[in-house]
């Protein structure tokens, strides 16, 4: 029988041939220790709050005040109803004095079962194996990290539209992650052929192309104009941002965006080290901390509809990495578990351990209108 002990896994140099001559009682030499090589931060997730869910459709609401303006009365006005209730309008003086009602808005999204499976043969929890006691614990705590960097994944990257009942099925629910809800023209930016939806961001709508045809839209460069644009408008619209979060290509980029017109950016602190990357950027509109995501940088499936084809509103999808900047302060989020994660002990089936890391959540977005991003980068 041929003997190719010298050849493991894949990726590194063989080691030496086994199996003839002096080498034949030469132990191996393998560390009994196994190094996990990927990243497996959550930096959105790790960020956010957490809440309950008690329903496989999660509902929150959102309040607006009045736009600021003259309420100003005469002295012994008397209590007119509000329009709103039926009432006759407003007083002679200060027509702010009969308010509209409330502006209360209720959202919702649901719940998404994420899950990972396992299975371990009998011998491969026998044999003695380095770096691990017990294969299917060392798989379970294997899936479990895996799992976390999927919901990861969905949260900062899906266009799940969440809101239409019709829309979901019962037994395979998809929650709609931050661009679900934040991408209203209102506090967000759009570079290249990308445009916003043509109603609110509440979850149940995607992004829309300038294009007549479903051909995937063209997209533009990050600039300092954009943040400042969509700074801004979070800040007319009551919020304040904290963090912008991008993919590692774009954390480049925004560094590269301080480069001096000369070309050359030299900032030398206080031990006389030179920092070529910018952590903060000091806005007219706040303080924002860059916070890189390398799971931003994966390709991904973005939804859109084309705005003015015969017939409109033909939906497509197109592969993109590097996509958005999120702009957003964790403090309106939350991720809300109906079911935390746990494993699901299918039990020894046959010669195998079976189970399954299971997690049932959803993304709750208090405030769409305190968040923004800019959408169509590359």
């Amino acid at each position: 029988m041929a003997n190719n002990l010298g050849v493991r896994g894949t990726g590194g140099p063989a080691g030496p041939a086994r199996g003839t001559g002096k080498d034949v009682s030469q132990r191996e030499d393998l560390a009994n220790f196994i190094t996990m090589i990927t990243r497996d931060e959550t930096p959105f997730i790790s960020s956010i709050g957490k809440a309950k869910a008690t329903a496989i459709y999660h509902e929150w609401q959102t309040d607006q005040l009045e736009t600021p303006g003259n309420s100003r009365i005469g002295e012994g006005t008397d209590w007119i109803a509000p329009a709103a209730s039926g009432g006759t309008g407003s007083p002679a003086v200060g027509n702010k004095f009969a308010v509209s009602g409330p502006n209360r808005t209720r959202l919702g999204n649901y719940t998404q079962i994420n899950g990972k499976t396992i299975a371990v043969s009998g011998t491969r929890r026998a044999v003695d194996q380095a770096g691990i006691a017990d294969e299917y614990a060392y798989q379970l705590k294997k899936r479990g990290t895996e799992l976390r960097r999927d919901v990861e994944f969905d949260v900062v990257h899906s266009y799940n539209t969440s809101g239409a009942v019709s829309a979901q099925d019962s037994s395979s629910r998809a929650a709609g992650g931050f661009q679900s809800f934040i991408n209203s023209a209102t506090t967000c930016e759009f570079n290249g052929e990308w445009a916003a939806p043509a109603t609110a961001a509440d979850g149940t709508q995607v992004l829309r192309s300038s294009l007549t045809t479903t051909a995937a839209p063209a997209t533009g460069a990050l600039a300092l104009t954009d943040i400042d644009a969509v700074m801004q408008k979070i800040y007319e619209q009551g919020g304040k941002a904290t963090s912008i979060m991008v993919s590692p290509k774009l954390r480049r980029d925004f560094s590269d965006l301080m480069v001096s017109d000369d070309g050359v950016r030299r900032n030398i602190d206080s031990e006389g080290k030179l920092r070529q990357s910018v952590d903060v950027y000091m806005s007219d509109f706040g303080d924002i901390m860059v916070v890189p995501n390398y799971i931003m940088g994966l390709s991904n499936n973005v939804q859109f509809i084309n705005s003015n084809g015969s017939p409109a509103d033909l939906a497509a999808t197109t592969d993109v990495a590097n996509f958005a900047a999120l702009v957003y302060d964790p403090m309106w989020f939350n991720w809300a578990t109906l079911r935390p994660m746990q494993e699901v002990d299918v039990g020894q089936q046959g010669d195998s351990t079976k189970g399954m890391m299971v997690e049932e959540a959803t993304l709750e977005v208090r405030n769409p209108l305190g968040c923004g991003a800019i959408y169509g980068l590359a």
